[in-house]
């Protein structure tokens, strides 16, 4: 123990262990040819050993380890001096090691130094060289690693190297550890906290297992594996084999900034890959990165070269699952790389997602993407080559694009979205020498709210120069295009032609106004130039064809062109159809619209010019044609002759123009004999004016002039015209602008004066400096300086300001005046009343702040008077709520209250009103309803609440009403309204509850409910139910143009709905007793048929000659539809000819749809059956005969009611002797039927006349049948029956010059027949006649008819010629029959008849004669032996008759009986 404490003692001695460092390193630098240095070693009695300043070099004597101090504990001794360096825990300070491969080596210095320990062993025997340690920790150490063969030497240095690794064993050339902390600060700057690895390293690999490291920012965990042969260390990069499974990293991008300074701040990355191969030919495998701004790429990558200094041998192939991310993401990543690079409207793809395959070198690049954006689908196959001189790059392949939103990736919302396929094959990207063809086809581009389909497009762009070739063969848009625009020179030049085959430019969304818009032509340009000031060439429209709704419009060639000749361009424009003319001068278009202004503005003193270079002039003059004005404006239209010409210069400001034009029409508005002259530089004027009428839809003038004049520095005018629907209105206007110190406009008035609805009012009637506006430029602010109108003791005034959108001032103040005076011509509202008071219309903020304050005494509406009416508002201090009370007061109490406020709140305005009605007139407002409501009378009373914003408040209330009713004129009923009937006010609605109305002619009742809603009392809309069981429907009289009248009553519901001005009344129901229903016929048209006389305008009269028709606008107004089911209750009358009275009514039943409204329209539909009915016949004013109409007859209506179809049949029944048709003529008179048929239509029928016998035999009937078997004679018959009462007899046959004689002759004998025909007396006038053949004089005379018996008849008449020379002369027939049997059957006549032909000049002769006739019934020739020889009984003749007599049915009688005196029937 001792000698042990003594060696320790020794050993502590300092010059003791420099001589023991000495003797370890000298025995093993003499052992292995090493150069150890020890500065001192120091040992302690339990084995500790201080080893300071240990230094070890290299084979080039260069520093491979230096430690300033190193603490370790020798295990045994006897390891240490075998050269097994075993120690126990290993504390290294001040470590240097410095690793380097020097210039033309393959092997690093350390490795060297580790060879030496092995040089005395073969390969195959293990080295015998150790080293380890339990624990090794180093403090404030340095690292460096330097290979002189690399441009870059310098691989690696780490500094305040901190390290502590556990069971560190060095053993020959193998060295492995724990390494439990390693902390160092990297050279580039980037300190690394803390990195955890099991390391191993052979002569074969360099292993990092279960790798943790952390930053203060990022962790990284995997595995990672360097594998090499000795020899590849010399080429790291590209011999030593890397595999690497980065299992999880999470890493700030920042810290990778200390190596490639061009990552974005606060960016992150998660990622997990799998690294195999060498650092120059990296495979990244199952590659999944996202960073914190969302952004992914997941697939496989291969970097070749990457570490490669030298040129062009870079490579990267990259196949893609999944590369998402945003244009924001990406340079937020590397702003400043792809913050300069990636165009910013990339940003416009939103998220964007690519997949594919893409190879990368320093020259090449060859992409096979697929790029889904929020865009649209992007494919691309394109190889780019060059790329490392970029602006001599070349590139082919092929893009295409699907559903591609192109509007919103140009920020045009005039395209939508696009599908293309594209081949490009070109190089350059620069315009000098850009040399790319294009070739493809765009399948579909939306465009102006069109998708254009079909599109195929070829081109060249070449050194600034492009050719293409452009077909469309769009459905609705054929186009050929080709061209060429040359941009390589200095001047440039354009020469293409644009052939429009077909433009249906409605459907191309270019024309909205027409609804068909065709166009079709060749567009030609060939001009050269650099700007448009200096253009010069053709611009050429052929060809072309414009085709809207209104004509088809065919325009002559429309040419442009524009030449210089001695510094003077000359453009002309050439088109009979479009516009014709030139001008010319020295100008520059962009100053042209300048010169205008200065020229103008010149005549003020104030007005400062725009600056314009010197010396340039305008002349002009063209011809303006209506045609293309039509086209693109068919709301316009200009007279033929229109023309504008004039001069404009710069230096003077001088400017003259001449404006003609016929007419100007634009929409509703119509000026004609315009004519504009102005010429600033004129002595007497410089403007003058004139206008022949204006036409407006709210007021028109005629004869309308102005002229003005620059005085100093003031323009003078003085207007006159007229205006008003009748040009009553008389204006003399003097008034003034000028340019103030401000530089704003002045407009004032001098004395002027306006006279209206025959009052004439004085403008500035004291001549004073005010009565001016003043406008400041650009229309900020408008200050009105108190304009007054005055006319005796009556006057208007206007003053305030306005200043921009939010603040307004204006106050308008009466003063004595007749509401009559001023008020508008309104249709229906005529006022009346002595206006006093004031309104102001303030707003500020944005907010309308309104007062008022007015009184009306003697109100007046429509002549009635309503008493006097008072407003007043007024506001609070802030200006928030203003008070409104108003009235109107008649002559015993307050007819009409409004109380209550309105707030303005947040640019809104809100109502709280409170109204009180007293027995308020309703009458006044009668006029209101027009023609489709009159005769508005009543009173009401009640309250009512207005609240809510001003823009639509609601009403609420309960209103009642008493001696109310109106009338509906179309149909004339009046209707009464009960008592006390309630009207409920339900936000913008009038609510009626069930009120029972009363017809005022019949008291028929009904019951009334609905609503009559408005939009702030305009639009008035209603909804009104009616239930009734009799109501009065129709009352009215028959007029010239009535297309019906009568009386309806019907039961059933109706409604009454829509808009005031297209009112609807729908009548569903069932007539009811005492309709009476007549329709007019008339064979004739008068203005009285219209409800509107409508002029010809000069398009409709040019319409008319080319047989075209022209749509007239319908006019609205009351609408009826009767839906009705008619019953026996109901009579139809059909007048059938006003004029005679013929008429047809009936009772039937049937249902008829009958619509009638207030601009003419009268249409019936449905089917009318009828049951019983008569038709008066009345013909020629004489002729009056009921026929009583059959059941089953119908009439059918399809709309026109004159169109109806008819089918009846109606007969008369009257008592007649048919002797003139029979060749042996009977005794007496039989019932006979006339029978009348109506076919066909209504208004035109066909009329046929039949006969029946009811009573005749068939002998007779056959003969009877036989005299009328043509329509003429059954006619004629009918005609002279229904007129005469009797058969026309053949005998002188139906003289058609005497049928009016006849028909008075009918007429007057029946006042001496009597009823029973025994005794026929009357008076005749026959007229004669005069033709080629004979002459016969006109005849008056005495006819008789007479039976004296059963058995005896006498037929005779006597006449006196008129007006001849023989008027003494007396002529006569007489014929007496004599009935033989009593049968009949046999008969004997005596007749004395004259002569019906006698020779010139002869005496009326006679001839007399008498005969005897027997007449016998028979079927067979036997039948007539039988009843000549033997006879038969009276008793089987009247079993014969009973037998053949006709049934009721039938249609013709067959047999005609004379009944025996002693009969009993």
């Amino acid at each position: 123990m001792l000698l042990f404490i003594i060696l320790i003692v020794i050993l502590a001695i300092p010059g003791v262990q420099t001589r023991l460092g000495k003797y370890a390193t000298s025995r093993l630098n003499e052992t292995y040819h090493t150069n150890i240095n020890i500065g001192a070693v120091g040992l302690h009695f339990n084995g500790d050993v201080q080893i300071k300043n240990v230094y070890i070099e290299d084979y080039k004597q260069d520093t491979l380890i230096n430690a300033k101090l190193l603490e370790t504990h020798i295990v045994n001794f006897r390891n240490l001096y075998n050269g097994r360096l075993v120690f126990s825990d290993i504390t290294a300070t001040g470590l240097d090691f410095y690793i380097k491969t020097y210039k033309g080596e393959t092997e690093t210095n350390l490795d060297v130094f580790v060879a030496k320990f092995d040089e005395d062993h073969n390969d195959n025997t293990p080295s015998n060289f150790l080293l380890s340690s339990s624990d090794v920790s180093i403090y404030d150490g340095r690292f460096r690693f330097v290979n002189e063969n690399l441009e870059s030497p310098e691989v690696m240095r780490f500094n305040e190297l901190t390290i502590n690794a556990s069971n560190f064993l060095i053993h020959g050339p193998n060295v492995s550890s724990r390494i439990n902390t390693l902390e160092f600060t990297d050279s580039h700057g980037l300190h690394v906290d803390n990195m955890s690895t099991n390391f191993a390293y052979t002569l074969h690999d360099i292993t990092f297992a279960n790798l943790d490291l952390k930053t203060a920012e990022s962790t990284l965990k995997g595995d990672v594996k360097f594998e090499f042969e000795r020899e590849d260390l010399s080429s790291f990069t590209d011999k030593v084999q890397v595999n690497a499974n980065i299992t999880s990293a999470d890493l700030a991008l920042s810290d990778l900034n200390y190596f490639y300074d061009e990552f974005g701040v606060n960016q992150r990355a998660d990622f997990s890959v799998l690294l195999t191969g060498t650092l120059n030919d990296l495979n990244l495998s199952a590659l999944n990165l996202t960073t914190n701004r969302g952004s992914r790429i997941i697939g496989d990558i291969n970097f070749k070269n990457l570490f490669n200094r030298s040129d062009n041998t870079f490579y990267m192939q990259g196949r893609f699952n999944r590369l998402s991310s945003t244009y924001k993401d990406l340079i937020t990543l590397l702003p400043n790389l792809l913050g300069q690079t990636i165009p910013s409207n990339f940003d416009r793809f939103g998220n964007f997602n690519i997949t594919g395959t893409t190879e990368l070198t320093t020259s090449k690049i060859n992409a096979d993407l697929r790029i889904n954006t929020s865009l649209g689908l992007i494919e691309s196959d394109l190889v780019l080559t060059n790329i490392d001189n970029i602006d001599k790059a070349t590139y082919k392949g092929n893009i295409v694009v699907t559903d591609f939103d192109l509007g919103t990736y140009l920020e045009n919302s005039n395209f939508n979205k696009t599908s293309l396929d594209i081949d490009v094959d070109g190089s350059g990207f620069k315009e000098e020498n850009v040399n790319t063809k294009v070739n493809g086809e765009i399948f579909y581009m939306d465009f102006n709210n069109y998708s254009y389909k079909d599109i195929d497009v070829l081109g060249n762009f070449k050194s600034s120069v492009y050719n293409g070739n452009l077909v469309s063969n769009d459905p609705n848009f054929k186009l050929e295009f080709n061209g060429i625009a040359d941009f390589s020179k200095q001047t440039n030049k354009v020469d293409f032609v644009a052939d429009v085959k077909y433009a249906d430019l409605r459907l191309l969304n270019f024309v909205k106004n027409d609804t068909l818009s065709l166009f079709k032509g060749v567009v030609e340009i060939n001009a050269i130039g650099t700007t448009i000031n200096d253009v010069e060439g053709l611009f050429a429209i052929t060809n072309a064809n414009y085709q809207n709704e209104h004509d088809n419009y065919v325009f002559d060639d429309f040419t442009l062109t524009s030449v210089f000749r001695d510094s003077i361009r000359y453009v002309s424009v050439n088109s009979p159809d479009i516009i014709e003319g030139e001008m010319n001068g020295n100008f520059r278009f962009r100053d042209v619209g300048i010169m205008f202004e200065n020229a103008i503005g010149s005549i003020y003193r104030n007005f400062d010019p725009v600056n314009v270079p010197e010396n340039q002039f305008l002349d002009f003059n063209f011809t303006i044609y209506n045609k293309i004005v039509e086209v693109f404006y068919p709301n316009v239209k200009l007279g033929k002759n229109t023309f504008v010409k004039g001069h404009v210069q710069s230096n003077d400001q001088l400017f003259n123009l001449m404006f003609r034009s016929p007419e100007i029409r634009l929409f509703d508005y119509f000026a004609s004999d315009i004519s504009i002259d102005v010429d600033n530089n004129n002595p007497l004027f410089n403007t003058f004016i004139e206008v022949d009428s204006i036409k407006t839809k709210f007021y028109s003038l005629s004869r309308f002039n102005l002229v003005n004049k620059t005085i100093n520095d003031t323009l003078f005018m003085r207007s006159e015209f007229q205006g008003g629907v009748r040009d009553n209105d008389v204006f003399n206007l003097n008034f003034y602008h000028t340019i103030n110190t401000e530089n704003n406009s002045v407009f004032g008035f001098k004395k002027s004066d306006v006279t209206f609805k025959n009052s004439t009012w004085l403008v500035n009637e004291s001549r004073d400096t005010l009565n001016k506006i003043e406008i400041s430029k650009g229309f900020e602010e408008i200050n009105i300086d108190k304009l007054v109108m005055s006319l005796d003791d009556e006057e208007i005034s206007l003053s305030g300001f306005l200043k921009d959108s939010t603040q307004k001032d204006l106050k308008l103040n009466f003063k004595n005046v007749d509401l009559a005076k001023v008020s508008p011509e309104l249709d229906s509202l005529e006022l009346g009343g002595i206006l006093n008071g004031k309104i102001d219309v303030f707003q500020q903020n944005g907010q309308y702040l309104p007062s008022a304050d007015v009184t009306i005494d003697s109100l007046s509406v429509n002549a009635f008077k309503l008493g006097s009416f008072s407003g007043n508002i007024t506001g609070n201090e802030n200006l928030t709520r203003f008070y409104v009370n108003s009235k109107i007061k008649n002559d015993i109490h307050n007819s009409f209250l409004a109380i209550g406020y309105i707030d303005a709140i947040n640019n809104e305005t809100y109502l709280d009103i409170d109204l009180k009605f007293d027995d308020f007139n309703l009458k006044p407002f009668s006029p209101l309803g027009k023609d489709v409501i009159s005769d508005i009378r009543g009173f009401v009373s009640g309250n009512a609440k207005v609240i809510g914003n001003s823009k639509k408040p609601a009403i609420e209330g309960d209103l009642r009403l008493r001696e109310a009713g109106l009338l509906i004129p179309l149909l004339n009923t009046n209707y009464n309204f009960a008592d006390n009937s309630q009207v409920i006010l339900k936000n913008q609605d009038f609510v009626f509850n069930d009120i029972q109305i009363t017809d005022n002619v019949y008291n028929t009742k009904g019951v009334l409910g609905g609503f009559i809603r408005h939009n702030n009392f305009s639009e008035w809309e209603l909804g009104l139910d009616l239930k009734t069981d009799r109501l009065l429907v129709l009352n009215t009289d028959d007029s010239e143009d009535a297309l019906y009248y009568g009386t309806g009553f019907i039961g059933g519901s109706a409604t009454i709905y829509g808009p005031t001005e297209e009112l609807v009344i729908s009548v569903i129901g069932e007539t009811k007793t005492g309709t009476i229903f007549k329709i007019p016929m008339s064979d004739s048209e008068s203005f009285g048929d219209n409800t509107f006389i409508h002029f010809l305008t000069p398009e409709e009269k040019q319409a008319k000659l080319e047989g075209k028709e022209l749509a007239i606008k319908d006019i609205r107004g009351l609408e009826l539809d009767f839906d009705l089911e008619v019953n026996n209750d109901a009579e139809i009358e059909i007048v059938m000819d006003r004029d005679s009275g013929s008429t047809i009514k009936g009772h039937g039943i049937g249902g008829l749809l009958i619509e009638i409204n207030t601009n003419g329209k009268f249409n019936i539909y449905g089917d009318f059956s009828v049951f019983k009915g008569v038709y008066n016949f009345m013909y020629g004013g004489l002729v009056q005969k009921e026929f009583n109409v059959q059941p089953g007859g119908t009439l059918a209506w399809d709309g026109d009611p004159l169109g109806a179809r008819i089918n009846l049949k109606a007969i008369y029944t009257t008592q007649a002797n048919p002797s003139p048709l029979l060749d042996n003529p009977i005794n007496q008179s039989i019932p006979v039927n006339v029978e009348i048929e109506l076919t066909e239509k209504l208004e035109q029928p066909q009329i046929s006349f039949g006969f029946a016998f009811p009573t005749v035999n068939s002998t007779v009937k056959s003969e009877l049948n036989y005299r009328l078997e043509s329509k003429e004679d059954r006619d004629n018959q009918a005609l002279y029956l229904l007129t005469t009462g009797s058969f026309s007899s053949g005998l002188t046959g139906i003289n058609p010059y005497g049928t009016l004689t006849e028909r008075l002759n009918g007429i007057v004998n029946g006042l001496f027949s009597d009823s029973d025909n025994k005794l026929n007396i009357g008076l005749n006038y026959e007229l004669g006649e005069n033709n080629p053949d004979y002459e016969t004089d006109d005849r008056f005379g005495v006819t008789l008819q007479t039976q004296i018996s059963d058995r005896v008849m006498i037929n005779g008449n006597v006449d006196v010629p008129v007006g001849s020379v023989s008027q003494t002369v007396i002529a006569g027939d007489i014929e007496v029959n004599f009935l033989l049997n009593e049968e009949g059957t046999l008969t004997a006549n005596v007749f004395n008849r004259e002569n019906s032909i006698q020779d010139f000049g002869e005496e009326i002769g006679y001839t007399q004669g008498v005969g005897i006739s027997y007449n016998v019934d028979f079927d067979t020739f036997k039948e007539l032996i039988q009843k000549i020889l033997h006879g038969e009984t009276t008793k089987k003749l009247e079993e014969n008759s009973e037998k053949e007599a006709p049934s009721s049915n039938a249609t013709e009688p067959e047999l005609i009986f004379v009944k025996p005196e002693n009969s009993d029937e």
